[in-house]
Protein backbone atom coordinates (compact mmCIF):
# COMPACT_ATOMS: atom_id res chain seq x y z
CA UNK A 1 0.00 0.00 0.00
CA UNK A 2 1.44 3.24 -0.62
CA UNK A 3 -0.76 5.45 1.03
CA UNK A 4 1.28 7.69 3.51
CA UNK A 5 -0.40 9.16 6.42
CA UNK A 6 2.12 12.20 6.75
CA UNK A 7 2.36 12.56 3.04
CA UNK A 8 -0.87 13.27 2.25
CA UNK A 9 -0.61 15.66 5.20
CA UNK A 10 2.60 17.75 4.13
CA UNK A 11 1.60 17.18 0.42
CA UNK A 12 1.61 20.85 -0.17
CA UNK A 13 5.27 20.76 -0.06
CA UNK A 14 6.47 23.43 -2.39
CA UNK A 15 9.30 26.35 -2.78
CA UNK A 16 9.66 28.97 -4.70
CA UNK A 17 12.47 29.42 -7.34
CA UNK A 18 14.47 32.25 -7.94
CA UNK A 19 16.29 32.77 -11.29
CA UNK A 20 19.56 33.06 -10.69
CA UNK A 21 20.93 29.65 -8.92
CA UNK A 22 24.14 27.30 -9.59
CA UNK A 23 23.06 24.72 -7.12
CA UNK A 24 22.09 22.57 -10.16
CA UNK A 25 25.73 22.60 -11.22
CA UNK A 26 27.86 19.60 -10.76
CA UNK A 27 31.08 21.06 -9.72
CA UNK A 28 32.80 17.88 -9.00
CA UNK A 29 32.95 15.90 -12.65
CA UNK A 30 36.07 16.37 -13.04
CA UNK A 31 36.54 14.67 -9.37
CA UNK A 32 38.86 10.99 -9.72
CA UNK A 33 36.15 8.68 -10.27
CA UNK A 34 35.26 5.96 -7.66
CA UNK A 35 35.13 2.56 -9.10
CA UNK A 36 34.72 0.18 -6.24
CA UNK A 37 30.73 -0.45 -4.70
CA UNK A 38 29.84 1.93 -1.70
CA UNK A 39 28.91 -1.14 1.19
CA UNK A 40 29.21 0.50 4.07
CA UNK A 41 29.64 3.85 6.08
CA UNK A 42 28.06 7.43 5.96
CA UNK A 43 26.33 9.77 3.24
CA UNK A 44 26.01 13.94 5.00
CA UNK A 45 22.68 14.58 3.09
CA UNK A 46 21.52 18.53 2.82
CA UNK A 47 19.08 20.25 1.26
CA UNK A 48 18.99 23.39 -0.58
CA UNK A 49 17.02 26.44 -2.30
CA UNK A 50 18.34 28.57 -4.53
CA UNK A 51 22.11 27.78 -3.66
CA UNK A 52 21.18 27.96 0.01
CA UNK A 53 21.66 25.26 2.74
CA UNK A 54 18.51 24.97 4.65
CA UNK A 55 20.50 23.23 7.39
CA UNK A 56 22.68 25.82 8.14
CA UNK A 57 19.40 27.03 10.68
CA UNK A 58 19.68 23.49 12.44
CA UNK A 59 22.00 23.49 15.74
CA UNK A 60 21.57 27.28 16.25
CA UNK A 61 18.90 27.23 18.42
CA UNK A 62 19.14 25.12 21.94
CA UNK A 63 15.32 24.34 22.31
CA UNK A 64 15.65 22.89 25.44
CA UNK A 65 15.86 26.09 27.07
CA UNK A 66 12.72 28.38 27.85
CA UNK A 67 14.06 31.15 25.43
CA UNK A 68 13.65 29.90 22.03
CA UNK A 69 12.04 33.05 20.51
CA UNK A 70 14.93 35.32 22.32
CA UNK A 71 17.02 33.05 20.60
CA UNK A 72 15.70 33.28 17.09
CA UNK A 73 15.76 37.11 17.63
CA UNK A 74 19.38 37.08 18.32
CA UNK A 75 19.89 34.70 15.50
CA UNK A 76 18.29 36.69 13.14
CA UNK A 77 19.88 39.82 14.13
CA UNK A 78 23.40 38.82 14.08
CA UNK A 79 23.96 35.66 11.87
CA UNK A 80 24.65 36.11 8.25
CA UNK A 81 23.37 32.02 7.80
CA UNK A 82 20.13 32.64 9.23
CA UNK A 83 18.72 35.60 8.23
CA UNK A 84 19.61 34.27 4.48
CA UNK A 85 17.56 31.33 4.98
CA UNK A 86 14.53 33.66 6.54
CA UNK A 87 15.02 36.20 3.97
CA UNK A 88 14.07 33.41 1.37
CA UNK A 89 11.22 32.55 3.91
CA UNK A 90 9.91 35.81 3.63
CA UNK A 91 10.12 35.77 -0.19
CA UNK A 92 8.60 33.16 -0.84
CA UNK A 93 6.26 34.45 1.60
CA UNK A 94 5.06 37.13 -1.15
CA UNK A 95 5.14 34.85 -3.86
CA UNK A 96 2.80 31.55 -2.38
CA UNK A 97 2.16 31.55 1.44
CA UNK A 98 1.69 27.96 0.93
CA UNK A 99 5.81 28.19 -0.02
CA UNK A 100 6.63 29.59 3.15
CA UNK A 101 4.78 27.27 5.10
CA UNK A 102 6.07 24.31 2.98
CA UNK A 103 9.88 25.48 3.30
CA UNK A 104 10.20 25.00 7.04
CA UNK A 105 9.99 21.16 6.82
CA UNK A 106 13.13 21.24 4.15
CA UNK A 107 15.11 23.18 6.82
CA UNK A 108 16.88 19.97 7.63
CA UNK A 109 20.24 17.99 7.66
CA UNK A 110 20.91 14.51 7.66
CA UNK A 111 23.04 11.51 7.89
CA UNK A 112 22.37 8.31 6.59
CA UNK A 113 24.16 4.65 8.11
CA UNK A 114 24.69 2.96 5.72
CA UNK A 115 25.36 -1.23 5.51
CA UNK A 116 24.77 -3.20 2.53
CA UNK A 117 21.18 -4.21 2.72
CA UNK A 118 20.32 -1.77 5.91
CA UNK A 119 20.00 1.89 6.07
CA UNK A 120 19.16 4.36 8.84
CA UNK A 121 18.45 8.08 8.48
CA UNK A 122 19.08 10.14 11.60
CA UNK A 123 17.42 13.60 10.66
CA UNK A 124 17.63 16.55 12.48
CA UNK A 125 15.01 19.43 11.65
CA UNK A 126 14.21 22.53 13.27
CA UNK A 127 12.87 21.40 17.03
CA UNK A 128 12.42 17.69 15.97
CA UNK A 129 14.69 14.68 15.15
CA UNK A 130 13.74 11.67 12.95
CA UNK A 131 15.13 7.99 12.37
CA UNK A 132 14.00 6.35 9.21
CA UNK A 133 15.10 2.57 9.24
CA UNK A 134 14.79 0.40 6.63
CA UNK A 135 16.32 -3.27 6.37
CA UNK A 136 15.69 -4.14 2.64
CA UNK A 137 16.58 -8.06 3.26
CA UNK A 138 14.28 -8.31 6.28
CA UNK A 139 11.54 -6.63 4.70
CA UNK A 140 10.97 -4.13 8.06
CA UNK A 141 10.90 -0.84 8.51
CA UNK A 142 10.69 1.56 10.76
CA UNK A 143 9.78 5.59 11.75
CA UNK A 144 10.84 7.28 15.37
CA UNK A 145 9.96 10.85 15.68
CA UNK A 146 10.70 13.53 18.42
CA UNK A 147 9.98 17.00 19.45
CA UNK A 148 12.46 18.77 21.15
CA UNK A 149 10.12 21.32 21.93
CA UNK A 150 9.74 22.67 25.72
CA UNK A 151 5.89 22.56 24.13
CA UNK A 152 2.31 22.09 26.50
CA UNK A 153 1.19 22.22 23.22
CA UNK A 154 1.68 18.59 22.88
CA UNK A 155 1.16 15.98 25.83
CA UNK A 156 3.97 14.10 26.99
CA UNK A 157 3.26 10.49 25.46
CA UNK A 158 3.39 11.86 22.55
CA UNK A 159 6.47 14.01 22.06
CA UNK A 160 7.97 10.64 20.80
CA UNK A 161 6.26 8.63 18.67
CA UNK A 162 6.91 5.60 16.50
CA UNK A 163 5.68 2.82 13.75
CA UNK A 164 7.00 0.05 12.42
CA UNK A 165 5.38 -1.67 9.10
CA UNK A 166 6.57 -4.17 6.13
CA UNK A 167 7.87 -1.96 3.62
CA UNK A 168 6.53 -4.52 0.80
CA UNK A 169 3.40 -3.35 2.21
CA UNK A 170 3.89 0.48 2.14
CA UNK A 171 6.57 1.33 -0.20
CA UNK A 172 7.33 5.06 0.01
CA UNK A 173 6.15 4.66 3.82
CA UNK A 174 9.19 6.54 4.87
CA UNK A 175 9.22 9.62 2.10
CA UNK A 176 7.87 13.13 2.36
CA UNK A 177 6.24 13.79 -0.34
CA UNK A 178 3.78 10.93 -1.56
CA UNK A 179 3.82 10.90 -5.67
CA UNK A 180 2.59 8.74 -7.92
CA UNK A 181 5.45 7.97 -10.40
CA UNK A 182 3.38 6.07 -13.08
CA UNK A 183 1.98 9.26 -14.38
CA UNK A 184 4.80 10.61 -15.55
CA UNK A 185 7.46 9.83 -18.50
CA UNK A 186 11.04 7.87 -17.71
CA UNK A 187 13.84 9.26 -19.36
CA UNK A 188 17.52 8.30 -19.10
CA UNK A 189 19.82 10.44 -20.56
CA UNK A 190 23.01 9.90 -22.52
CA UNK A 191 25.19 11.87 -20.79
CA UNK A 192 26.40 11.18 -17.13
CA UNK A 193 27.40 13.27 -14.05
CA UNK A 194 29.80 12.47 -11.38
CA UNK A 195 28.63 13.05 -7.60
CA UNK A 196 31.65 13.01 -5.47
CA UNK A 197 33.35 10.94 -7.41
CA UNK A 198 30.59 8.28 -8.11
CA UNK A 199 29.64 8.30 -11.73
CA UNK A 200 25.91 8.72 -11.78
CA UNK A 201 23.42 8.16 -14.57
CA UNK A 202 21.03 10.70 -14.94
CA UNK A 203 17.02 9.97 -15.58
CA UNK A 204 14.35 12.41 -16.06
CA UNK A 205 10.66 12.32 -15.09
CA UNK A 206 8.23 14.39 -16.24
CA UNK A 207 4.32 14.22 -15.53
CA UNK A 208 2.49 12.79 -18.62
CA UNK A 209 -0.03 15.18 -18.55
CA UNK A 210 0.21 18.67 -16.93
CA UNK A 211 -2.61 20.58 -15.53
CA UNK A 212 -1.71 23.96 -16.06
CA UNK A 213 -4.33 25.54 -13.43
CA UNK A 214 -2.86 23.42 -10.63
CA UNK A 215 -0.92 25.79 -8.33
CA UNK A 216 1.05 22.85 -7.12
CA UNK A 217 2.32 19.97 -9.40
CA UNK A 218 5.56 18.38 -9.76
CA UNK A 219 7.19 19.72 -13.01
CA UNK A 220 9.99 17.69 -13.41
CA UNK A 221 12.55 15.71 -10.82
CA UNK A 222 16.30 14.70 -12.21
CA UNK A 223 17.79 11.80 -10.54
CA UNK A 224 21.15 10.79 -10.47
CA UNK A 225 21.63 7.05 -9.88
CA UNK A 226 25.09 5.35 -9.00
CA UNK A 227 25.08 1.44 -9.61
CA UNK A 228 27.93 1.44 -7.06
CA UNK A 229 25.42 2.33 -4.34
CA UNK A 230 22.50 -0.20 -2.81
CA UNK A 231 19.04 1.37 -3.79
CA UNK A 232 18.46 0.81 0.29
CA UNK A 233 19.38 4.70 0.52
CA UNK A 234 16.70 5.32 -1.80
CA UNK A 235 14.15 4.75 0.55
CA UNK A 236 15.32 7.18 2.88
CA UNK A 237 14.81 10.29 0.05
CA UNK A 238 11.49 12.75 0.27
CA UNK A 239 11.14 11.00 -3.27
CA UNK A 240 10.31 7.45 -2.85
CA UNK A 241 11.37 6.32 -6.16
CA UNK A 242 11.62 2.27 -6.99
CA UNK A 243 14.97 2.81 -9.11
CA UNK A 244 17.40 -0.11 -9.56
CA UNK A 245 20.58 1.97 -8.55
CA UNK A 246 21.51 4.03 -5.36
CA UNK A 247 19.95 7.68 -5.79
CA UNK A 248 22.60 10.23 -4.81
CA UNK A 249 21.23 13.85 -6.01
CA UNK A 250 17.42 14.97 -6.79
CA UNK A 251 16.64 18.08 -8.77
CA UNK A 252 12.97 18.74 -8.14
CA UNK A 253 11.23 21.15 -10.23
CA UNK A 254 7.94 22.40 -8.88
CA UNK A 255 7.77 25.29 -11.55
CA UNK A 256 8.63 25.31 -15.50
CA UNK A 257 12.43 27.00 -14.73
CA UNK A 258 15.34 26.22 -15.91
CA UNK A 259 16.82 25.73 -12.26
CA UNK A 260 15.50 23.29 -9.65
CA UNK A 261 13.24 24.10 -6.95
CA UNK A 262 14.84 22.64 -4.47
CA UNK A 263 18.10 20.34 -4.91
CA UNK A 264 18.71 17.24 -2.70
CA UNK A 265 22.36 16.18 -2.71
CA UNK A 266 25.26 14.88 -0.66
CA UNK A 267 27.46 17.10 1.07
CA UNK A 268 30.28 14.14 2.16
CA UNK A 269 30.27 10.44 1.34
CA UNK A 270 32.67 8.17 3.74
CA UNK A 271 33.51 4.95 3.87
CA UNK A 272 33.57 3.58 7.45
CA UNK A 273 33.30 1.12 9.86
CA UNK A 274 29.82 1.33 11.50
CA UNK A 275 28.96 0.12 14.90
CA UNK A 276 25.57 -1.59 15.91
CA UNK A 277 23.97 1.83 17.33
CA UNK A 278 25.02 3.29 13.99
CA UNK A 279 22.29 1.30 12.75
CA UNK A 280 19.84 1.16 15.33
CA UNK A 281 16.60 3.32 15.72
CA UNK A 282 15.38 4.63 18.69
CA UNK A 283 12.07 3.16 19.80
CA UNK A 284 9.12 4.26 21.90
CA UNK A 285 5.59 2.92 23.07
CA UNK A 286 2.55 2.23 21.42
CA UNK A 287 3.87 1.21 18.01
CA UNK A 288 1.47 2.75 15.34
CA UNK A 289 0.87 1.55 12.12
CA UNK A 290 1.32 3.71 8.67
CA UNK A 291 -2.16 3.70 8.39
CA UNK A 292 -3.15 5.05 11.73
CA UNK A 293 -4.56 8.93 11.16
CA UNK A 294 -3.78 9.42 14.40
CA UNK A 295 0.15 8.65 13.07
CA UNK A 296 -0.19 11.27 11.05
CA UNK A 297 -1.65 14.38 12.78
CA UNK A 298 1.15 13.91 15.97
CA UNK A 299 3.69 13.84 12.76
CA UNK A 300 2.90 16.50 11.98
CA UNK A 301 2.24 17.97 15.44
CA UNK A 302 6.21 17.31 16.08
CA UNK A 303 7.11 18.73 12.80
CA UNK A 304 5.97 21.65 13.76
CA UNK A 305 6.67 22.11 17.13
CA UNK A 306 9.83 24.16 16.95
CA UNK A 307 7.82 26.72 14.75
CA UNK A 308 5.13 26.69 17.07
CA UNK A 309 7.94 28.09 19.85
CA UNK A 310 8.37 31.26 18.27
CA UNK A 311 4.87 32.60 18.02
CA UNK A 312 5.00 32.47 22.42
Amino acid sequence: MKKNIISSLLSVFILFSCNSSDENKLPDNNSEIINTPFTEGSVEMGIFSNDIDLGKLIGKIDFSKANTKEQYEQLLAHDADVKTIFDLIANMGNQNPLAAWAVTLNIAECTYNIKNDEVLGKVRGFGWTMDNYYNKSQDQASLYLETLAQTDKIIEQDKKIYSSYKPSENKGSGAINNVDFSQFNREIKNDKQTILGYECDVVVYTPKIKDENAPMQLQKLVVYTSPLFNNVINFAHPFYLEEDQGILRLDIYYLNNETPTLVMKPKEIKEIKLTADDLTSRTTIPVYTQDDINWGFKALGIMMSGWGMLEN
